[in-house]
């Protein structure tokens, strides 16, 4: 259990900061619509060649389940687009990754916990509490 952990975190902390060196990266030079347009096709061609089975299979079982589908790539293009923006803006990136940070970790905490029946102990609001306060310090 804490080896995966680990692993999926040093992950995603290797993705998140791929993806903040790229952003820049392009920033330089191609404006940020077009940064938006192209990545989400690029990927889109990216997943289409990997998942292409899954894919077909997926549009035969298509239903009003898929409303949620259509709510996280809303979500997904939503952030993208903020998130560009702050990559492009002159405020320190580590910053604004900190106060969203103090912001949506003891919500996702809560809505775990009263939608999703997670667990919640006393341990868990003491550590939620604490990254909060030290990533509000970074800012």
């Amino acid at each position: 259990m804490k080896s995966i952990l680990i692993i999926l975190s040093i992950i995603l902390s290797i993705g998140y900061t791929a993806y903040y060196i790229f952003m820049k990266l392009a920033l330089k030079t191609i404006p940020k619509n077009e940064i938006i347009v192209n990545a989400y096709v690029f990927a889109a061609i990216i997943v289409l060649l990997i998942f292409s089975k899954t894919f077909v299979t997926s549009i035969q079982k298509y239903n009003y389940n898929y409303i949620y589908v259509f709510l996280l790539a809303c979500t997904m293009v939503f952030c993208n687009f903020f998130v560009t923006i702050a990559c492009k803006s002159n405020i320190n990136f580590g910053k604004i990754e900190s106060l969203a940070t103090v912001i949506y970790l003891p919500i996702v905490s809560l809505i775990s916990y009263y939608i999703y029946n997670g667990s919640l102990t006393k341990k868990n609001i003491f550590g939620i509490m604490l990254v909060s306060i030290g990533s509000y310090f970074i800012i």
